[in-house]
């Protein structure tokens, strides 16, 4: 195991913590302070007297706790690695450490190799969510008038939905090659397997990164000629949250299309298909609030399962209505993103010894 220096690591980790805090607290304000209303009861005046529990002190008395469970695990680690004992964290610190050259120059390289030749080249991550929304809000607008239909800011709500989708499809299809197409480096030189599908998705999501200056450039300007008007507010400090829940949950998507790819090349095929059909069951176009009717309650139902509308809904809710989502939300994202990416990363770590016999 190479040996890393945790003194550095640790500095890292205490600096991303409190931007961590810092740009949760404020983009949440709203959704922390406002819970406290919901522990007012006469039991919680009782035992803390006043005005009841505040959720404000325990927010940040929790972040306390956080960050001194953080400096046990970093202690813990420290002590294995003394004394030359095992630990998970610190094999995946080394790992990261000892491969991050070759992780830096895939992702570089994937990234380069998508506008080769292209005149724009990475001006496209800024224009392509641009002509799609053009292109739907003109069919969509105009032709089934979805603005009529209680959808609100259709341009910018269409425009989120777009950018997320777009951006899930396209890591999701390109880390579904990744195996295949660096078999060559596979069978000639040992790598950890697992750095191919994390770099594709890693090259891919830069466009999605890319892709949030022109939706909050749009959506700055839309909303000054609106009506009614639509600015940007403090929760917008929460979207690099909401995309680091999208780059976990399609990395576990990733891990599990690269596995069956290797074993089943329709996959690719199939994946295309799925992909449409999840793109129609997710609020992309139009909105759920066109669905009032009793005989539609089993959509509203189904649609707590689709883990893009959850994504989907955090980012609207932060740009449309200029709030923090609810820790029910951020909860339900969260846990869809966990599941899937140790789910794949499960998945990955049990096959990829047989990938070499089906390159």
């Amino acid at each position: 195991m190479t040996q890393v220096d945790l003194k550095k690591t640790t500095k890292y980790a205490i600096l991303g913590f409190l931007v961590c805090a810092l740009l949760f607290t404020v983009g949440a304000w709203g959704t922390i302070n406002g819970t406290t209303a919901l522990y007012e009861t006469a039991l919680t005046k009782r035992i803390f007297g006043g005005e009841g529990f505040n959720i404000s002190l325990t927010w940040f008395l929790l972040l306390i706790v956080i960050f001194a469970l953080l400096m046990l695990w970093f202690s813990v680690m420290k002590k294995k690695q003394v004394s030359g004992k095992k630990s998970l964290g610190l094999y995946v610190i080394s790992t990261f450490h000892k491969y991050r050259f070759l992780l830096e120059q895939l992702i570089l390289r994937d990234f380069k190799i998508k506008y080769k030749r292209s005149i724009l080249g990475v001006f496209w991550s800024f224009l392509n969510p641009l002509l799609m929304m053009s292109v739907q809000y003109v069919v969509f607008s105009k032709l089934f008038n979805l603005r009529g239909a209680g959808v609100q800011h259709y341009a910018i709500y269409l425009l989120c939905g777009i950018v997320i989708w777009g951006g899930f499809n396209d890591c999701a299809t390109q880390s579904m090659r990744s195996i295949m197409t660096n078999a060559h480096l596979i069978t000639k030189v040992y790598v950890p397997k697992y750095i191919y599908p994390i770099s594709k998705v890693m090259s891919a999501f830069i466009n999605v990164v890319l892709s949030m200056v022109p939706l909050l450039l749009v959506t700055v300007i839309y909303g000054l000629f609106s009506d009614p008007h639509l600015f940007l507010k403090p929760s917008v400090l929460l979207l690099p949250f909401a995309l680091i829940l999208l780059l976990l949950f399609v990395q576990g998507i990733g891990f599990v299309l690269s596995t069956l790819m290797v074993f089943f090349h329709d996959i690719e095929f199939l994946w295309s298909v799925f992909a449409m059909v999840w793109m129609y069951a997710t609020p992309i176009i139009y909105s759920l609030s066109m669905f009032n009717g009793e005989n539609s309650a089993w959509l509203k139902t189904a649609m707590n399962f689709n883990p893009l509308y959850h994504y989907i809904d955090f980012v609207r809710t932060i740009i449309l209505e200029g709030a923090s989502p609810s820790f029910a939300q951020m909860g339900i994202c969260l846990g869809f993103s966990l599941l899937s990416f140790f789910l794949g990363a499960l998945i990955f770590k049990k096959n990829q010894d047989k990938f070499i016999l089906y390159l």
